[in-house]
C-alpha cells in the first residue's frame, strides 16, 4: 500500500514538473473583418431615386441674418452632395481610425449604428445612421465634421431623411 502511495506522489511530481511551453504563433495576421456600413453608396442611391423623379432642390443659404433661397437641378447639388459622401468612413484606411457602437433606440423602433473616432486628428467627428429595425432601411444619417482653417475652428453637419432631403449646416 505504501509503494502504491509512493508512485502516485511521483506521478503528481512528474507531472507537475513536466516543461508545458505555451507557443506563441506570431507568424499568424489577423485581418479586420469588421464591415462598416457604406454610406457613400447609400447617398450615390439616394441621387439616383430623385433623379429618377425629376426632384427639383430647395436650396435655402443663410449667413448671419441674410436669407437667400433657390430652387435647384440634381446636378446644381453636386457640390453640396459631395460632402455627404466624401464622410464614408467604411474602406480599410479611414475605418481603423474609427469605433463602431450599436444599440436598440425602442423609441424610435430603429437601431443606431453610431461612429465616433479614436482620436481627434480626423476630420469625421460622429456619424449616426438609424435603421428601421423591422425592414432594415436606413431612415437617417447624421454626420458631424470639424476643420481647422485660418479662422477658427468650422463644424459641418449633415443630415440625410431617407426619400425626403438633406440639410447642411455649418
Amino acid at each position: 500500500m505504501k509503494s502504491v502511495f509512493i508512485a502516485c506522489i511521483v506521478c503528481v511530481i512528474a507531472s507537475a514538473c513536466n516543461n508545458n511551453k505555451v507557443s506563441t504563433n506570431t507568424g499568424n495576421t489577423s485581418s479586420d473583418t469588421t464591415s462598416f456600413y457604406p454610406i457613400a453608396a447609400y447617398f450615390k442611391s439616394q441621387l439616383k431615386h430623385f433623379d429618377s423623379l425629376g426632384a427639383r432642390y430647395s436650396i435655402v443659404r443663410t449667413e448671419g441674418t441674410i436669407k437667400d433661397s433657390i430652387v435647384a437641378d440634381g446636378a446644381s447639388i453636386t457640390s453640396i452632395v459631395h460632402s455627404f459622401i466624401e464622410s464614408d468612413i467604411s474602406d480599410s484606411i479611414q475605418k481603423k481610425n474609427y469605433k463602431e457602437s450599436v444599440f436598440r433606440d425602442a423609441g424610435t423602433a430603429s437601431f443606431n449604428i453610431n461612429y465616433t473616432p479614436f482620436n481627434n486628428d480626423v476630420p469625421v467627428r460622429n456619424i449616426d445612421i438609424l435603421m428601421d429595425e423591422q425592414t432594415s432601411l436606413i431612415k437617417r444619417v447624421f454626420i458631424r465634421k470639424q476643420f481647422t482653417s485660418k479662422d477658427p475652428t468650422s463644424t459641418e453637419q449633415l443630415s440625410w431623411k431617407t426619400n425626403e432631403g438633406f440639410t447642411r449646416s455649418i
